[in-house]
């Protein structure tokens, strides 16, 4: 008698359940992990535009400049800088995915916003913000 080895078709459907089932099971921390990278590329854009603020402010009497594509190429040499990467719309120099607070200077209060996330960049669950100081923070939607 010769043995027959193989696979019958209930062992391939019980396979294909499991690894459905984990697939299944891992898919919001796929999701999770990607959000959770978007915001933190995006916080380390609004860190470069601080940057470009703060040199362009010491070029110019403490004093930032009118609109933020004003940092390109001069003091922001990356124009993927104004794109925040948890959108679909490609953020650009004269349409960046940041609102821009004018008329502050230098000597403004350290704690005053700068340069945030427009509110729909991240599904309304919050956004990025950087402060005069250069930090920046997360701030939740609920806040």
């Amino acid at each position: 008698m010769s043995k027959k080895t193989g696979f019958t078709l209930i062992e391939l459907t019980i396979v294909a359940a499991i690894f459905l089932l984990v697939m299944a099971a891992l898919g919001p921390f796929v999701h999770m992990a990607k959000s959770r990278a978007n915001r933190i590329s995006c916080a380390n854009n609004l860190r470069k535009i601080s940057l470009g603020l703060h040199m362009y402010a010491a070029d110019h009497k403490d004093i930032f400049p009118p609109d933020i594509d004003s940092l390109y190429p001069d003091y922001v040499d990356d124009p993927n800088v104004f794109d925040c990467p948890a959108t679909k719309k490609a953020g650009k120099k004269s349409d960046p995915d940041y609102s821009y607070t004018t008329g502050l200077t230098e000597v403004s209060s350290p704690k005053e916003i700068i340069a945030q996330d427009i509110d729909t960049n991240h599904k309304r669950r919050g956004k990025n913000a950087v402060r005069i100081n250069g930090s920046v923070e997360w701030i939740s939607a609920g806040r």
